[in-house]
């Protein structure tokens, strides 16, 4: 038979003990079908072999302790590390919005003959450019 994708995933679901009884069942039975399948299954419990022998026991009581530990206080490390980060961040955006909302108040709020004072005329700068676009070019001597 052909190989299929799906019965590769089902089959190492139940390799590895993770399907349901009915799943299973079907699994083996395609298993009785399947010469490739099996193949591929042998294939599995050699690797499982070959692995068990770089670590024949399990690690001591101990040893899964302090693992644990470690990683437990590595976690709280990084969540405190990150909590506070998020607090500076928190801040800094909380500021920036104070600036910004105060510069537009101020300009919203100022008079409005300071507003005229820094515009220029629109008649005199555009009389400027065009004498500028319509100037002759200058001949050297």
């Amino acid at each position: 038979m052909s190989r299929d994708s799906s019965w590769d995933q089902r089959l190492g679901a139940w390799f590895d003990g993770e399907t349901s009884d009915l799943d299973a069942a079907e699994v083996r039975a395609h298993l009785m079908e399947d010469r490739e399948a099996r193949a591929r299954v042998q294939e599995w419990r050699e690797l499982r072999e070959d692995l068990a022998l770089l670590q024949p026991e399990a690690p001591a009581p101990e040893v899964l302790a302090r693992m644990q530990h470690r990683f437990e206080e590595g976690l709280g490390r990084e969540v405190f590390l990150m909590a506070q980060s998020l607090r500076w961040w928190n801040l800094a955006a909380a500021l920036l919005l104070v600036l910004g909302l105060s510069w537009w108040a101020v300009d919203y709020l100022r008079p409005q003959q300071a507003h005229d004072a820094y515009a220029s005329e629109p008649g005199e700068l555009d009389q400027a450019i065009q004498e500028f676009l319509n100037r002759p070019p200058r001949r050297p001597q």
